[in-house]
Parts: structure tokens; C-alpha cells; sequence
């Protein structure tokens, strides 16, 4: 259920706790005590346009998140309140810590998704010719290139007096390449190369050949074998009409509402507490008298 309003500012994404409003049921789920939305790695992607941080196998998994913690000191700590089983097996409102820089983050089982890399079409040409878009690249992107590569002497090598490239005035794009062991290497089909896997895909370049290659790095854990029971959800407080009972047909448990419980018995004629109390004086009467 959703317990907070998800949106996006300059620092991340949001997440803060708010409760949810108080179901008109008799028995409900305890999801509806949760103060904070929970999401899978596709709902967080839909949610904030980014993609979710890469599984860490270090921390339980944990599909919530508070961003409203300070983790600005490696030992700071932050208390919740959790559903859960007290040492005598009965169903609970119980404290919890954790670390506030967990608390700040999800750690959302499966893999990250990295943006392909799309490769605008370009109305350049070169001796009346069209230009593969593939060769051309930003100059920030060449630059970076050129220095994780030790490369030198960035140009564009569409720049020639013969038959040079002819870029249309909204193309920012041109043809770049450096110097990189004494060969020219053009930064478009360097790039092609590092995003194959998607753009941000983990890797390096392997220099030991002739050529720079794009090595990409062996797939992370993606804890979807992980066996360990998640983070709970943090909870509000249990309401004065409220008090936690064992699910349907026993199993785990759900949060009851006694005024509507004893609603339900009076329209149904059903013997109630209430009953019971009036008994108890009606005995308590007949027994003064009859002494």
C-alpha cells in the first residue's frame, strides 16, 4: 500500500514517513500500518527516472527507503517500529534500530538496467555522402575518452581540405578522434564499444593489444537467491480501536478494529462484551440482595 507520495528533487529521490489513513474494515492487513511505500527495482525506475542502487549482498534486502535520516556520520542510527513475534510468540508492535545510512537506501533484489545507448541520426554528409552517426561524438565525451586512455592531439578528423565533413548548424556532434600510440582513433566507435551493455555499464579498457577494448565487468550478485528475511516495514502505533490478531485461518496476523468488531456483534445479535459487563452487575445486584 502507499504510504508516502513519491516525487523527485535536484538531491534524489523522496521518500518520507506518513501514515496511511485508518481502513473502514473490520480486519486488515497490517500493510496498512506501513509508513513508507515499497517498491521492486520497475517501480522505482517508474517512480524516479532512476534506476535503483546495485544489489549489496552485505545488507538484508529492504524495499523501502527514508530519506529523511541524517547518514551524514557512519555511526548514526535510527529507531522504527515493527510488526513482529515477541519472545513468547505473541504478535507485536516492537522496536528496531538500524543503521541510518540503510535506513536511507533500498537494497532491492535483481539487476541493474542500463540505458541503451541510442545513436541520433545526423544529416552531416562528407562528399555528398551521408555521415555514420556511429563516428561522430560530443566533445566533452572525446575528451573524457581521450584522457582515460592517455590519448593526445584530440581533432576533428571530418576537418580536411578535401572533401571535408559538412555538419548542419544544430549537429553539435563532429567526428573527433586523438592520437593514441601513434594511431588516430575515432571517439564514436570507441563509445559504441563501452556502451554496448548499455550506457554506465561497468567495465574497463583493456590496452594490452594493438587496440583499446572494452572489457565488461562480470555480472553482480543479484540476491534473487538470497534466503534471508527483508528489512520490515516501519509501522505506525497500534490506534486505541486497534489490536493485532492471528490472520485468516491462523496464519500470520492482521490488525483488528474493535469498534467495528463490536458493531458487527450488536446488529447481528451476537453476545458481547458489553452483555457480559451487565451480567456481571446484574449478579453482583441479585448476590447483595439474596445476603
Amino acid at each position: 500500500m502507499l504510504a508516502t507520495s513519491p516525487s523527485i528533487v535536484p538531491s534524489g529521490p523522496v521518500s518520507t514517513p506518513a501514515a496511511q489513513p485508518q481502513p473502514n474494515q473490520e480486519a486488515f492487513p497490517i500493510d496498512a500500518l506501513a509508513l513508507f511505500h515499497t517498491y521492486t527495482r520497475e517501480s522505482y525506475r517508474s517512480a524516479f527516472g532512476v534506476d535503483a542502487p546495485a544489489w549489496d549482498p552485505t545488507r538484508l534486502s529492504k524495499s523501502w527507503f527514508d530519506s529523511t535520516v541524517d547518514a551524514s556520520q557512519p555511526g548514526n542510527v535510527v529507531s522504527y517500529q515493527m510488526i513482529g513475534q515477541d519472545s513468547t510468540g505473541v504478535w507485536s508492535v516492537l522496536p528496531y534500530t538500524m543503521p541510518a545510512s540503510e535506513a536511507a537506501t533500498v537494497n532491492i533484489p535483481g539487476s541493474v538496467i542500463y540505458p541503451p545507448y541510442v545513436i541520433s541520426p545526423t544529416d552531416a554528409i562528407r562528399g555528398g555522402s551521408p555521415i555514420n552517426p556511429a563516428y561522430l561524438s560530443l566533445e566533452a565525451q572525446a575528451q573524457a575518452l581521450m584522457m582515460a586512455l592517455s590519448g593526445t592531439d584530440l581533432f576533428d578528423d571530418g576537418a580536411t581540405a578535401i572533401l571535408p565533413n559538412i555538419y548542419p548548424v544544430d549537429e553539435p556532434r563532429r567526428s573527433w578522434s586523438f592520437l593514441w600510440r601513434g594511431r588516430a582513433l575515432n571517439t564514436g566507435q570507441l563509445l559504441v564499444q563501452q556502451f554496448a551493455k548499455g550506457v554506465g555499464a561497468p567495465g574497463h579498457w583493456d590496452v594490452s593489444s594493438g587496440s583499446p577494448v572494452w572489457v565488461s565487468d562480470p555480472p553482480p550478485p543479484s540476491g534473487l537467491d538470497d534466503s534471508r528475511p527483508p528489512r520490515p516495514v516501519p509501522v505506525r502505533a497500534l490506534l486505541s480501536n486497534e489490536q493485532l490478531q492471528p490472520g485468516p485461518m491462523g496464519f500470520g496476523v492482521q490488525v483488528l478494529r474493535t469498534d467495528l468488531q463490536l458493531a458487527a456483534a450488536k446488529a447481528s445479535g451476537a453476545f458481547t462484551s458489553d452483555d457480559r459487563a451487565m451480567l456481571v452487575q446484574i449478579l453482583q445486584l441479585v448476590s447483595k440482595r439474596a445476603a
